[in-house]
């Protein structure tokens, strides 16, 4: 299995990503501010 994945109960790695607004999301600026956050994945093709 690739060693850059977490496992369950680890913590999630830092991201940076682009919103549908053009916005920037920084997972750790989120956990910073207090917000909670819920990290969704999804398998398959749209």
């Amino acid at each position: 299995m690739n060693k850059n994945i977490p496992g369950i109960g680890q913590d999630a790695p830092d991201f940076e990503v682009l919103t549908s607004d053009g916005r920037t999301f920084k997972l750790s600026d989120a956990l910073n501010s207090g917000s909670n956050v819920k990290l969704m994945f999804y398998r398959g093709h749209w």
